[in-house]
Protein backbone atom coordinates (compact mmCIF):
# COMPACT_ATOMS: atom_id res chain seq x y z
CA UNK A 1 0.00 0.00 0.00
CA UNK A 2 1.45 3.44 -1.36
CA UNK A 3 1.94 5.86 1.80
CA UNK A 4 0.20 9.82 0.99
CA UNK A 5 2.24 12.03 0.28
CA UNK A 6 3.26 14.23 3.65
CA UNK A 7 1.76 18.16 2.79
CA UNK A 8 3.32 20.98 4.33
CA UNK A 9 0.38 21.83 6.04
CA UNK A 10 0.90 19.11 8.15
CA UNK A 11 4.49 19.48 8.21
CA UNK A 12 5.52 20.14 12.24
CA UNK A 13 8.81 22.62 12.19
CA UNK A 14 11.81 21.29 12.52
CA UNK A 15 13.85 21.88 15.65
CA UNK A 16 17.32 22.88 15.95
CA UNK A 17 19.06 23.62 19.69
CA UNK A 18 15.69 24.90 21.06
CA UNK A 19 15.91 25.97 24.60
CA UNK A 20 12.92 24.11 26.57
CA UNK A 21 10.60 26.50 28.41
CA UNK A 22 9.75 24.58 31.54
CA UNK A 23 7.56 27.00 32.68
CA UNK A 24 5.70 27.01 29.21
CA UNK A 25 5.52 23.47 29.25
CA UNK A 26 4.08 23.24 32.92
CA UNK A 27 1.07 25.18 31.59
CA UNK A 28 0.66 23.52 28.16
CA UNK A 29 0.77 20.27 30.65
CA UNK A 30 -2.18 22.02 33.09
CA UNK A 31 -4.63 22.86 29.71
CA UNK A 32 -4.18 19.28 28.13
CA UNK A 33 -7.13 18.42 30.74
CA UNK A 34 -9.15 20.50 28.82
CA UNK A 35 -10.46 19.31 24.81
CA UNK A 36 -8.46 22.17 23.43
CA UNK A 37 -6.05 24.77 23.87
CA UNK A 38 -5.45 28.28 21.98
CA UNK A 39 -1.92 29.79 21.80
CA UNK A 40 -2.24 33.52 20.85
CA UNK A 41 1.01 35.74 20.54
CA UNK A 42 2.37 38.22 18.01
CA UNK A 43 3.63 36.96 14.78
CA UNK A 44 7.99 35.91 15.89
CA UNK A 45 6.99 35.36 19.26
CA UNK A 46 7.93 31.76 18.84
CA UNK A 47 4.32 30.14 19.13
CA UNK A 48 5.53 27.26 16.87
CA UNK A 49 8.80 26.78 17.65
CA UNK A 50 6.51 26.24 21.40
CA UNK A 51 4.13 24.15 20.93
CA UNK A 52 6.34 21.85 18.49
CA UNK A 53 9.17 21.82 21.38
CA UNK A 54 6.15 20.73 24.19
CA UNK A 55 4.98 17.77 21.77
CA UNK A 56 8.71 16.58 20.79
CA UNK A 57 9.73 16.76 24.62
CA UNK A 58 6.43 15.29 26.17
CA UNK A 59 6.19 12.98 22.97
CA UNK A 60 2.56 13.83 23.13
CA UNK A 61 0.07 13.11 20.32
CA UNK A 62 -1.24 15.63 18.01
CA UNK A 63 -2.03 16.65 14.09
CA UNK A 64 -0.18 19.75 13.22
CA UNK A 65 -1.98 21.73 10.51
CA UNK A 66 -0.38 25.59 9.46
CA UNK A 67 -3.49 27.37 8.71
CA UNK A 68 -3.32 30.57 6.60
CA UNK A 69 -5.84 32.81 4.18
CA UNK A 70 -6.88 30.29 2.03
CA UNK A 71 -8.23 28.42 5.12
CA UNK A 72 -10.69 30.45 6.17
CA UNK A 73 -13.68 28.42 4.86
CA UNK A 74 -14.55 26.42 7.53
CA UNK A 75 -14.94 23.52 4.53
CA UNK A 76 -11.58 23.86 3.21
CA UNK A 77 -10.14 23.40 7.29
CA UNK A 78 -11.93 20.51 7.57
CA UNK A 79 -11.49 19.04 4.12
CA UNK A 80 -7.25 18.94 5.40
CA UNK A 81 -7.86 18.14 8.61
CA UNK A 82 -9.96 14.99 7.75
CA UNK A 83 -6.83 14.17 4.72
CA UNK A 84 -4.60 14.71 8.08
CA UNK A 85 -6.62 11.90 10.06
CA UNK A 86 -7.08 9.48 7.02
CA UNK A 87 -3.17 9.63 6.57
CA UNK A 88 -1.84 9.78 9.88
CA UNK A 89 -4.20 7.44 11.79
CA UNK A 90 -6.03 4.95 8.56
CA UNK A 91 -9.43 3.48 9.06
CA UNK A 92 -9.37 4.66 12.83
CA UNK A 93 -8.10 8.43 12.03
CA UNK A 94 -11.25 8.78 9.42
CA UNK A 95 -13.54 8.06 12.63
Amino acid sequence: MAQAPTLAKFSRPRLYAVVKRERLFKALDDARAHPIVFIAAPPGAGKSTLVASYVESRRAPGLWFQADIGDSDPATFFHYVGVAATTLGGARGAR
